[in-house]
């Protein structure tokens, strides 16, 4: 078939469709730059929209009305989201609580006091910093660097919020109109019907692979710091295991952010031992696991070698942050997708079967 532009005619070249095939272009990059600020509420959309979408259609099937279907999926995915982070804000302040105790009742300072008595070496360098150092001057640039911090913190924070909002945003309408949509996907791909089907299959796939792959590895993060609070004799272990796991789930968080507490926790109270076994497992083992346990586990889902899993997550999250985690070995999937569909064009072999269906 003889393409659309450039062509000539009358023997001449045709200097418009060749500009409007620019235009397009240009046009296509521009948008693509104007949504990429808000790239990680769309990966975050599609994502819920893929792994959602079976619950959906059953809501669907007893509303009758797409509208409604997708105000009901909506609230449940919105309530799925608030009820943790809820969860999260009461077991960060009650940790913080028993910090403040801690330290208003004089136990860490009891604790800090022997560390210092019993270490001669650390009484003799702050007696040093101490006679050298001038206080106010310190004090006011390390609060300068406090405040700078927060003002980070709180400016991530509403980014996040305003994320999380543009994410449920698209997805009510992902889900409202994802077949339209789907369909005029499909009508603008250079691909036919088998090839579009298997494209969008693998996909899917990867999707279900990553985000499965995202909350077995957050599981098995969250068993092993669970083990390891019991073994050092932490109050609650079992709800700090299941905290870990849900701060595992968040890529941008991680499971440090509470192993870490109670390990500054542990040291303030003068538990060495415990201290120093915990950070020992938290650095080593519950937050190296998903660097090498996830790529394992989704690569034979994507089809995929654990090396380019693990190169396309790394390259992913330094091009596109947080969503490259999914961006990344999605790319990965579709440019072997079409590859595959370029040689089964040029050698007429079949393409590869047990792709996941819609």
């Amino acid at each position: 078939m003889e393409p659309a532009y450039p062509r000539t005619t009358d023997g001449k070249f045709d200097w418009g469709g060749l500009t409007l095939f620019l235009a397009s272009i240009g046009a296509v990059a521009l948008c693509v730059w104007i949504a990429l600020p808000f790239l990680p509420a769309l990966t975050g959309a599609v994502v819920l929209a893929v792994v959602t979408q079976r619950p959906y259609r059953w809501i669907l099937a007893r509303l009758h009305n797409a509208t409604l279907a997708a105000t009901a999926s909506l609230t449940v995915v919105g309530l799925s989201i608030v009820i943790p982070a809820l969860f999260f804000a009461q077991n960060a302040a009650r940790h913080l609580l028993n910090v403040v105790r801690s330290i208003q009742s004089g136990v860490a300072e009891q604790g800090i006091r022997q560390f210092i008595a019993q270490h001669p070496r650390v009484s003799a360098m702050l007696q040093y910093a101490s006679d050298n150092l001038d206080i106010n001057q310190a004090t006011e640039k390390t609060a300068g660097a406090v405040t700078g911090h927060v003002a980070v913190i709180l400016g991530g924070s509403v980014a996040a919020l305003m994320q999380t909002v543009v994410m449920l945003f698209i997805l009510f309408f992902l889900y409202r109109d994802g077949r339209a949509g789907l369909a005029a996907l499909r009508s603008m791909l250079p691909l036919d019907e088998d090839e579009t089907g298997y494209l969008l299959q693998r996909i899917g796939t990867a999707i279900d692979a990553l985000v499965l792959g995202r909350f077995a590895v957050a599981g098995i993060q969250g068993l092993v710091a669970g083990i390891a609070y019991a073994c050092v004799g932490v109050g609650g272990a079992l709800l700090l295991g299941l905290t870990t796991t849900l701060f595992a789930l968040v890529p941008a968080v991680g499971a440090f952010v509470v192993w870490l507490p109670i390990v500054i926790y542990l040291a303030a109270v003068h538990h060495w031992i415990q201290a120093i076994v915990l950070l020992a497992v938290g650095a080593l083992i519950v937050s190296t696991l998903d660097n090498f346990l996830y790529p394992v586990l989704v690569g034979p889902r994507l089809r995929l070698h654990t090396v380019p899993i693990f190169l396309s997550m790394l390259g992913g999250v330094a091009f596109f942050g947080v969503a490259g985690l999914i961006v990344g070995p999605i790319t990965f999937v579709v440019t072997e997708s079409l590859i595959l569909i370029f040689r089964h064009r040029a050698t007429g072999e079949a393409l590869p079967s047990g792709a996941r269906a819609d």
